[in-house]
C-alpha cells in the first residue's frame, strides 16, 4: 500500500528529481497525518468480548466499538452482541467493564451499550456521512482475530451499497460505504475515519479482501437519536413482498418501457392488503416519488423509503395492473417485530417468535404458535421427536398463540414429569409425549465453545 501510494504521488507531481523530492515530503506529510488520527481516535476504540449461549453450547466472539459519550456510551454492531449472556469491554488502558444493551436495531446491525466508568472517557464525535466522496483516503480501527486496535488503510470504495443480513434472517436497510481498508472478524463497530480525523461510520463486515462495509455515520446518530428520544424504534410498514421489475419482465407483461417494482405477494390483514393491492402488480410511485429496481439493492432503497415513513400517513400508490395505471390510497402500519424472541425450555429446545421472514421460510400460514429453532442432543423433546420447524401449538392442552403464551405454559408445567405437546409440521398435526422421567430437564449449564 505504501509503494503504490509513494509511485501515484511521484506520477503526478512528475518524475524530475524535484517532483521526486516533493512526492517524498507529500508521502512523509500524508504518513505522519495517519499516525496523528490512529492516535487521536484510538483512544475512543473498545475492544469487545462476548459470552452467548445457544441451546447447550456457548459461544465466545469478539468485536470492536466507539466511545460516544464521556459517561460510557458505546456504538457497536447488533451482530456483535447478539443473544450475548455477558459483554466485556475493554479500554484503550485494559481496564475491563461489564456492558449492558440500551437499544438494538438488527435493521441497521447496530447496537448501543453502556458500561458505568470511573472516569471520563475519551469520546469520539460522527461526522456528516453524506459528504463522503468516493476515492478519498481512509481508515479502519479495530481488532482483528483479538489484535487490539489494529489500523487499516484504504479507499472509499464506493456508496450507496446493499448487502444482505449478516448472520440473521432480518434484512438489511442501510445503503453501505464500501471500503478496501480491511475489516476483518472482530473488527465489526469499530470507526471508519477520514483523513479530517473524523468518524465517517461504524464498520460492519468484510467480504473477502478488500471488500468492507461501514454504516454510515447519519444513520448511526438517526438510529440513537430516535432510541434516545422515542424509546424505541417504530418504522413504517405496508406488508407487501418485492422482486425486481427487469424490462424483460415489463416487456412479456406487455408493458414495456414501463420502470416500476413488481408486487411478488401481499400479507394477509396488511395496510397493503386493506389498500387494495394484489401480487402481480407494479407499484410506479409511491407518495409521489417514481421508484424503480432492476436489481435487489434497488429494492432495498423502496424499503428505505418505506420505514422511514410515519405510521398512520395516508399515502398514494400509483399502480399498472393488466395493463391499467390506477391509484389506491395506503396507510401506512407499524413493522412487527424482525428480529425473533427465542427463549429456552427444560425439555430441550429454543422456541422462537414467528416472524414474517420466517412465514415464507417454513411456508406457514400465520405467526400463531411458538417455532422450534433447536432441540438439543439426547433431551426429551429429541426422543420425542421434535424436529427444526415444528410449531408448538398446545402444551398440555394450554394453547400457545406465540412465546409469551409458552412461557406462561412453562410456568404451570414446570413440576409435570410428562405432558403433551401438540405442534404442526408443515400443515399435518402432530402429538409429542415429553418424558422427563427418562430424560432430566436441560438444567442450563451448558458446554462452552470457542
Amino acid at each position: 500500500m505504501i509503494g503504490r501510494l509513494l509511485l501515484l504521488i511521484s506520477l503526478f507531481l512528475g518524475l524530475s528529481s524535484l517532483s521526486h523530492a516533493a512526492g517524498l515530503e507529500m508521502f512523509d506529510n500524508l504518513q505522519r497525518r495517519i499516525v496523528e488520527i490512529s492516535n487521536l481516535i484510538k483512544p475512543s476504540v473498545v475492544h469487545i468480548e462476548v459470552l452467548a449461549r445457544r441451546g447447550d453450547v456457548r459461544r465466545k466472539g469478539l468485536g470492536s466499538g466507539l466511545i460516544l459519550t464521556e459517561d460510557g456510551t458505546i456504538v457497536t454492531n447488533h451482530h456483535v452482541i447478539d443473544k450475548a449472556e455477558f459483554i466485556t469491554v475493554i479500554l484503550d488502558d485494559k481496564t475491563k467493564f461489564q456492558a449492558e444493551v440500551v437499544r438494538e436495531d438488527p435493521q441497521t446491525d447496530l447496537a448501543v451499550i453502556q458500561i458505568k466508568p470511573d472516569r471520563k472517557l475519551p469520546a469520539a464525535r460522527l461526522a456528516d456521512s453524506d459528504q463522503v466522496t468516493v476515492g478519498e483516503w481512509v481508515l479502519a480501527i479495530g481488532n482483528p482475530y483479538g489484535f487490539d486496535r489494529t489500523v487499516s488503510f484504504g479507499i472509499v470504495s464506493g456508496k450507496g451499497r446493499y448487502i444482505p443480513g449478516i448472520d440473521t434472517e432480518v434484512p438489511l436497510l442501510n445503503d453501505f460505504i464500501q471500503t478496501d481498508a480491511l475489516i476483518d472478524p472482530g473488527s465489526s463497530g469499530g470507526p471508519l475515519i477520514n483523513l479530517r480525523g473524523e468518524v465517517i461510520g461504524i464498520n460492519s463486515v468484510g467480504i473477502g479482501r478488500g471488500q468492507g462495509f461501514t454504516i454510515p455515520g447519519n444513520v448511526v446518530k438517526e438510529v440513537i437519536t430516535r432510541a434516545q428520544v422515542e424509546g424505541r424504534i417504530e418504522r413504517g410498514w405496508i406488508g407487501v413482498y418485492l422482486q425486481p421489475f427487469s424490462r424483460e419482465l415489463a416487456t412479456f407483461m406487455g408493458a414495456p418501457g414501463e420502470r416500476g417494482i413488481l408486487v411478488s405477494d401481499v400479507q394477509e390483514k396488511s395496510p397493503a392488503a386493506e389498500a387494495g393491492l394484489k401480487s402481480g402488480d407494479v407499484i410506479l410511485s409511491f407518495n409521489g416519488v417514481p421508484v424503480d429496481a432492476e436489481q435487489e439493492e434497488e429494492i432495498n432503497r423502496f424499503a428505505q423509503m418505506v420505514t422511514a415513513l410515519e405510521p398512520g400517513r395516508r399515502v398514494p400508490a400509483a399502480l399498472l395492473r393488466d395493463g391499467q395505471k390506477i391509484t389506491r390510497s395506503v396507510t401506512i402500519g407499524i413493522q412487527p417485530p424482525v428480529n425473533a424472541r427465542e427463549i429456552e425450555t427444560h425439555f430441550g429446545i429454543l422456541a422462537k417468535e414467528i416472524t414474517q421472514s420466517m412465514m415464507l421460510e417454513y411456508r406457514l400460514d400465520d405467526r400463531a404458535g411458538a417455532l422450534v429453532s433447536y432441540i438439543s442432543r439426547g433431551s426429551a423433546s429429541d426422543d420425542a421427536g421434535l424436529e427444526v420447524g415444528d410449531v408448538i401449538h398446545k402444551i398440555d392442552g394450554e394453547e400457545i398463540r406465540n412465546v409469551s403464551d409458552l412461557e406462561k405454559a412453562l410456568r404451570t408445567i414446570k413440576n409435570k414429569k410428562k405432558f403433551l405437546v401438540t405442534l404442526k409440521r408443515g400443515r399435518i398435526t402432530r402429538f409429542a409425549l415429553i418424558d422427563l422421567e427418562r430424560f432430566a430437564p436441560v438444567n442450563g449449564t451448558p458446554e462452552e465453545e470457542t
